[in-house]
């Protein structure tokens, strides 16, 4: 059948690969003029699957709290009369509770497990080098009291199959070498977390696809009408119409708008994070694995002669605005643990950016061929991955192929749902 994906991001390109592989006549459209342009175009890089925890935990009000109040909090609510924000929040306090926190955590890291092993299946199916790496990852804490909750936090992964370890500060150092000169009292370390470029993922994995057959239309803005008589609906690209047996929506945060325009309410609010890509000056001084610090939640990635330093989510609406105030804490954080490592004296080398990443008040993803009852299976969505998309690409987009098919889900979904 013929199979439009809306939206060539990493979870648009990585469903357009599942749908290729299952013999379908695949078509992706996209605004941007290249894949990995918007949300997927420099994030973390990281794949962190031991820390696909809800954000909705049971103190989750103590951190709203902050959020309003706190100008340095890494969480801020930048925008806190926005109607759609205070229905996202609703929802999102209604999992803020023992339970849910207990069910959505089990959901979430056995998706992220399973992502995982999709993605790592892709690379080796396909042949992409993307600089994958499953080294582990290394959360360095500053203070005992982040250490403390590392350690809490590795107790309840372990019980959901992951192996992450407390390791002293000697041992930290065993691991990254750079870290000697740094002042933090030890670290946790993620064994099967990994990491790789995303956005070289995505665009080599849209050449590969390419080159098969599956065709890519650029410069396209897709929107939809609705037909209020018989709740029908058809999808447009550029104001022309566009005719598919089926649509796949990936449209990252825009998916929300999307959905509006057929009169559904798509729970995804758009979280802006920002990131800041830096030479490497001296590669003895750098670390060569990523991770994060657990004091400040600046995350760190080494990309071949640069790295990436990413942190921070802003309740601002749909704006992707940023200021250089936006990037001290990024070099303020990375220069304390890795002093000399990166060249700050060329700003044209140096490039900052925002993204808007789709949450949902779950933190779960949205995949399913209904949203309010709408549609006969011919719409499906694929959106919500929030702030672990790299993480949850491959497999949310097996899943998608899946829901195109309609047969039954390679991993089971119904774990996802609210009880």
């Amino acid at each position: 059948m013929k199979v439009i994906v809306l939206g060539a991001g990493l979870i648009g390109v990585a469903t357009a690969y599942y749908l290729w592989r299952d013999g379908h006549e695949v078509e992706v459209l996209d605004r941007a003029d290249a894949p990995a342009s918007e949300t997927s175009y420099a994030n973390a890089c990281l794949i962190s699957s031991s820390r696909a925890l809800p954000w909705p935990t049971p103190t989750a009000h103590k951190t709203v709290w902050r959020a309003l109040t706190d100008s340095a909090a890494p969480m801020r609510i930048v925008k806190p009369l926005d109607p759609r924000l205070w229905k996202w929040g609703g929802e999102f306090l209604s999992y803020a509770n023992d339970n849910e926190y207990a069910r959505l955590t089990k959901a979430k890291l056995a998706f992220a497990k399973f992502c995982q092993d999709e993605l790592q299946a892709t690379l080796t199916e396909t042949g992409i080098d993307c600089g994958y790496l499953q080294r582990g990852l290394l959360y360095v804490c500053r203070s005992e009291a982040t250490l403390s909750a590392a350690t809490a936090r590795a107790e309840l992964v372990a019980k959901h199959g992951y192996d992450v370890r407390i390791v002293s500060r000697d041992e930290a150092i065993a691991l990254e070498p750079s870290l000697a000169n740094a002042d933090f009292v030890g670290a946790s370390f993620a064994v099967s977390d990994a990491q790789g470029d995303s956005r070289v993922f995505t665009r080599t994995l849209a050449k590969f696809l390419s080159a098969r057959g599956v065709k890519f239309r650029f410069g396209v803005e897709v929107s939809a009408t609705l037909s209020m008589i018989d709740r029908g609906y058809g999808i447009y690209a550029n104001r022309e119409p566009v005719e598919a047996d089926k649509f796949v929506v990936a449209l990252g945060p825009r998916s929300f708008h999307f959905a509006k325009q057929l009169s559904l309410k798509l729970p995804i609010y758009p979280v802006k994070g920002f990131s800041l890509t830096v030479p490497i000056k001296d590669f003895s001084r750098a670390p060569t694995r990523g991770g994060i610090c657990e004091d400040s939640l600046v995350a760190y990635c080494p990309l071949g002669d640069t790295m990436r330093l990413t942190t921070g989510a802003h309740f601002a609406g749909d704006d992707t605005t940023f200021t250089d105030r936006d990037f001290v804490h990024h070099r303020e954080s990375f220069e304390s643990l890795f002093p000399g490592a990166l060249d700050w004296r060329d700003e044209s080398k140096i490039e900052r950016w925002a993204c808007l990443r789709p949450m949902t008040p779950s933190s779960l993803p949205i995949l399913t061929a209904t949203v309010d009852k709408f549609g006969d299976g011919t719409l499906v969505w694929n959106c919500g991955q929030g702030h672990i998309g790299w993480t949850m690409s491959c497999g949310s987009g097996k899943i998608a192929a899946d829901l195109v098919a309609e047969r039954h889900p390679s991993f089971a979904l119904n774990h996802m749902q609210k009880t």
